[in-house]
C-alpha cells in the first residue's frame, strides 16, 4: 500500500481579509432572515391545525400535521429569504460602490479645476 502524501493544511484567512459578501455578518439581513422563518413557520403550523383540526382530525394527527408543515415551511421560507437578501446585499453593494466612485470623479475634478486654475494664474501673473 502506497501512502498518500499529507496535503497542507490551509490557514483559515484573517477577519476582514475576505471580499465575500456573507448574510450572517449583514445586521438587518440576519434580524429579518430569522423574523421570516418564525413567522413562516409559526403561520404555517397554525394554518395546518385549524384545517386539520376543522377537517375532522384527531389531536394527535393535527398536532403532527400542524408540526410537519411548520417545519416545511421553516426551511422553505428560510431559502426564500436568503434569496431575496442575496439579491439585496447585492444592490446595496453595488450602490455602495457608484457613490464611492461617484465620490472619487467630484474630487478628481475638484484637483484638476484646482491644478488649472493655478496655471491660469500662473500664465497670467506672469505676462504682467
Amino acid at each position: 500500500m502506497s501512502r498518500q502524501p499529507k496535503r497542507p493544511k490551509r490557514k483559515a484567512p484573517a477577519p476582514g481579509a475576505s471580499r465575500d459578501i456573507r448574510l450572517s455578518e449583514h445586521p438587518r439581513a440576519r434580524r429579518q432572515i430569522r423574523q421570516a422563518k418564525a413567522w413562516g413557520g409559526l403561520g404555517a403550523c397554525a394554518l395546518a391545525a385549524y384545517v386539520s383540526w376543522h377537517g375532522g382530525a384527531t389531536f394527535v394527527d393535527t398536532a403532527l400535521r400542524a408540526i410537519l408543515w411548520g417545519t416545511i415551511a421553516y426551511v422553505v421560507v428560510w431559502g426564500c429569504a436568503q434569496q431575496v437578501w442575496r439579491q439585496l446585499a447585492l444592490a446595496e453593494l453595488r450602490a455602495a460602490e457608484k457613490r464611492a466612485l461617484e465620490r472619487m470623479r467630484e474630487a478628481e475634478e475638484a484637483a484638476r479645476l484646482a491644478e488649472q486654475e493655478q496655471q491660469d494664474a500662473a500664465v497670467t501673473g506672469g505676462g504682467q
